[in-house]
């Protein structure tokens, strides 16, 4: 797979699919998520980096991921990098920013916000906070 292709302006196929993912889905999802993952990077005016993106379920396993969980269909784990200033005020802006766009699912972490689209597999909307 070639990791370098550039999916938006600012993130590549590489960071958005764990490593041993063999087969692609570029479905409807995968296009409503991006198109709103680009609008947040530019509304919050820094880098993201892609802790997670797609997992294989033999990875979602591996990283103790939910056995439902949104990264096994399409979803991203954000954390802010390039701004200057606190971890959590930038991770905070960054909440506010997904939370405006309409990002269905909104996990707030102590290092990383997970946004995703759980309509499109008709689950409703969730958040949750697990920062300590």
């Amino acid at each position: 797979m070639k990791t370098n292709v550039q999916i938006t302006e600012h993130f590549t196929l590489g960071e958005l699919w764990s490593p041993d993912t063999c087969e692609i889905y570029c479905d409807e999802l995968f296009w409503k998520h991006m198109d709103m993952l680009e609008e947040a990077r530019c509304q919050f005016g820094g880098r993201l980096k892609v802790n997670s993106g797609h997992r294989s379920a033999e990875h979602n396993k591996k990283v103790g991921g939910a056995e439902r969980s949104m990264h096994l269909r399409f979803a991203t784990d954000l954390h802010p990098l390039g701004r200057a200033g606190d971890l959590l005020v930038a991770l905070s802006e960054l909440y506010f920013v997904c939370k405006s766009l309409g990002f269905s699912g909104i996990g707030r972490y102590n290092s990383f916000l997970h946004v995703d689209h759980r309509e499109f597999i008709d689950r409703p909307g969730a958040e949750w906070d697990y920062r300590s």
